[in-house]
Parts: C-alpha cells; structure tokens; sequence
C-alpha cells in the first residue's frame, strides 16, 4: 500500500499531515457517536470474552496498547485485556482459545499480519473483531465483526488522525462497558481535543530550538517519558518524529527511564515528561529532580494539578481531561511537534520518505 505515491502529493505547508491534525476533534465526535450508535454488539461481545487480545502493528500497535489499557482501566479490571502485536500472535504460542476475544486493528484494513493473526484466532476458536477505518477493506472479509472508527479520509501516510480516532472508539467501547459510576462524559472530548490544539505555537517554537540547537553543530537527542497509558503516548511521538523528521528519539516507561536510560542523557537531550494529572505526579517530580542534578530542563507536558509541581521544567499545559482519557489529548502538541520539526528539516511528512526511491523499494518487501 505505502509503496506507491499518492495522487495528490503537497509540497508545502499545510501538508495533510497539518490539516488532519486540525481536524481531529470532528473526528473524535464521529468515532464517539459510532460507537454509540453501532457498537451495542460488540461492547456485549467484549463483555463476554473470557479474556481479550488487541493486536495490530505501527501506529495502530499503539492504539491497542491504550485501548487494551482503557479497556482494563474503564471496567476496573473486569476486562483481562492485553495488548499484542500481530506478528507475535500470529507466530507464537499465546494459548489462544474458545471464549477469547481477538480485536485486530488497521486503518487501511490491509495490514497483511494483522488480518493473518485474525484468521488464525479464528482458527483456534477465538471470536474476532475489526477496528478500521475504511469500509470493505480486506479485514473486513475476514472479522466475526467490524467496528469502523469514522475516518477513511486520511491521507497522509503518518497517520495522525486515524491514530486519535481509534484511541477514541476504545474509550468509547469501554465507557460502555464501565459500571455507571465510573463512566465518563465523552460528549467533552472534541472540546479537549481543541484545547490541545490550541498549543500549536508552543508546538511550533519547541521544534524552533530544537533546529536552533542543531544549525549551532548539535543535534541533540530526543527523549520522551511517560507512565500508564501515556508511556504510549511516548513511543507513538517516537515513531511520528522517525518517520517524518528522521531524528533519534526514544521513548521510557516513567520508572524504567530511573533504571540506566539516565546515563545516555546530557545537558543537550531535549526530555519531554509527558504527565497529565493523575497517579505518576509525584514520581515525575522525582525524575525531574534527578533530571536537574545532570543540567536538563525537561519540557513538561503536564495537567493542572501537575504543573504547581513542576516549576523548573518548561510547561505545556494540557486540557483538563480524567487520566483513563488523556492519551487522547497529550498526543496533538506531540503530533504538532513532529509536523514542525519535519517541515523545519524540509521534509515532506505525509510520505515517511516513500517518496525516495530506496525506501519505497524496501516497502515493496514487506507490504
């Protein structure tokens, strides 16, 4: 699929990339309003699962990460939800059985090891669902039942908006699932999502002095830490800034990053916290204490409770928003970020560099 250029390349900003990225709060209305409309049979499928796989690969392995965890989260544990990537499930030996529910997700609905872990589930017994972006895609023909997330619009190839939509349709599903008192009023959510756009321009300048810090002859490393869901968050932003901007950047677990990644940071690491109000406040604020003992001023992407703890960090302040759902808001300055570093470095970020002959050779092996 990624090894053919598209029809209608831009050269310029705004990229799709950019305009998808500012589309997101319709997009998370739509996702929400789908599954309160067409997802009553799968909500019932999810609650009978004796336990739940969610698979898929890229961007949408890390969409079943957090759905997996909003799945858990939500139901208070009800719901045994793991998260696995395709090619694992489809090659090794994960017990699966009848009473299991696998949920394979793929935008395109093309990803070739994500609808083989399905027809193998299906094989051992397993009941299967789809989540996908568009309708009549292969992994469509072979899901028990198919969830569409509400976007099949989506086109550039750093996939941001079909990302948002199918961490919304989880959430949705599983405030479905929740017990009345732990449901949430999903209703807000596009307005969250605006909020966070609203950090374009600390978006903008972060990239700014990233550059800046590279034309003096560095190129400082990028490391991102997050806890729960949003250590996700992380790695999402990771594969976002490698496939657009080609930059080295890693991603730790909150308390993982205290256990050896320290040693690899120096004054010049640009270390993004990514802690919105919830449970990890109080170990961040240890982790950026430990950060400024070795010279680094994190940049803070953090609630409002969080932000009175960190007054020596560079702060973006997120929208106010419950910890089960924050994923949904940290990523868009995150996305911004990696959109403005990309068109910084003159790349064209809707192509993660198919548009260069080797790589869009190498895509052919794989695809």
């Amino acid at each position: 699929m990624y090894s053919e250029l598209p029809p209608d390349i831009r050269e310029r900003h705004p990229f799709h990339m950019y305009d998808e990225i500012r589309a997101q709060p319709e997009a998370v209305a739509r996702s929400v309003s789908i599954v309160e409309r067409d997802g009553a049979a799968i909500v019932e499928t999810l609650a009978d699962a004796e336990r739940v796989f969610v698979a898929g690969c890229g961007t949408s392995m890390h969409a079943a990460e957090v759905g997996a965890w909003m799945l858990r989260a939500f139901s208070a544990g009800e719901i045994d939800s793991h998260a696995v990537g395709a090619f694992n499930l489809l090659t090794y030996d994960f017990g699966l059985r009848p009473g299991d529910l696998v949920v394979g997700v793929s935008h395109s609905g093309t990803t070739i090891m994500t609808i083989r872990a399905l027809q193998r589930a299906a094989e051992l017994g397993a009941r299967t669902v789809a989540l996908t972006g568009l309708p009549n895609s292969p992994v469509t023909e072979v899901a028990q039942q198919v969830l569409y997330t509400g976007y099949p619009e989506e086109r550039s190839w750093a996939h941001t908006i079909s990302y948002l939509a199918a961490l919304t349709s989880f959430a949705a599903l599983a405030n479905e699932i929740a017990a009345a008192g732990r449901r949430l009023d999903l209703a807000a959510l596009p307005e969250v999502v605006r909020g966070a756009l609203q950090l374009d321009e600390l978006a903008h300048r972060l990239a700014a002095g990233y550059l800046l810090a590279e034309q003096g002859g560095k190129e400082p490393s990028i490391v991102l830490i997050g806890a729960g869901a949003n250590a996700v968050t992380g790695r999402e932003t990771v594969l976002k800034l490698r496939e657009t901007s080609y930059v080295g950047a890693a991603s730790f677990d909150l308390e993982e990053s205290l256990h050896g990644p320290l040693a690899s940071v120096t004054s010049d690491t640009l270390v993004v916290l990514i802690v919105p109000d919830g449970r990890s406040i109080h170990r961040a604020t240890e982790l950026a204490g430990a950060l400024a003992r070795i010279g680094v001023t994190p940049v803070g992407l953090v609630g409002t409770q969080a932000a009175e703890r960190f007054d020596a960090a560079h702060r973006i302040l997120l929208p106010d928003t419950p910890e089960a759902l924050s994923p949904i808001p940290a990523v868009v300055p995150l996305q911004l970020f990696s959109y403005f570093l990309a068109i910084g470095k003159g790349h064209n970020p809707d192509l993660i560099r198919r548009d260069e002959e080797p790589y869009r050779l190498a895509a052919k092996e794989y695809e």
